[in-house]
């Protein structure tokens, strides 16, 4: 089942998150966060997206910013883990994984067509070669 496939209500958002239900109405209130509509019309559903948002927030909150700084860096990650995604979707080929070596083939390396770009992990150190095309 994808994740993006899971909605929660208010309840389940308040004991996963620790935010109360009344911070996650107000947060919903001021356009913070977003529920989906339900069925009934009354009872306020989340997805798991919206979920890990509210962490976020109270993550922030609880660093010592302010709500709309919160808000503000909560949206920040959002994007970078919505790019990174966006990413990886485009360009991931596969991955190799042990202890000491891990190999993350990242498709076709435009400049040189048949060759695909690697991102190699020896030793904790990240480097990239070029290898004859997967395709």
């Amino acid at each position: 089942m994808p994740i993006e496939t899971l909605i929660l209500g208010i309840g389940d958002v308040a004991a996963a998150t620790g935010v109360s239900q009344s911070q996650v109405r107000y947060w919903e209130s001021k356009g913070y966060i977003h529920s989906e509509s339900s069925s009934d019309g009354k009872n306020r559903k989340f997805s798991y997206k919206t979920v890990l948002k509210v962490q976020q927030i109270k993550t922030f909150l609880d660093d010592g910013y302010t709500l709309a700084g919160a808000v503000k860096q909560a949206q920040r990650r959002g994007a970078y883990f919505e790019t990174l995604r966006s990413f990886f979707e485009g360009r991931f080929v596969s991955m190799a994984v042990d202890p000491e070596h891990t190999e993350i083939n990242l498709g076709n390396f435009d400049p040189e067509p048949g060759k695909d770009l690697v991102a190699e992990r020896i030793d904790d150190k990240w480097q990239f070669k070029l290898i004859a095309s997967t395709k």
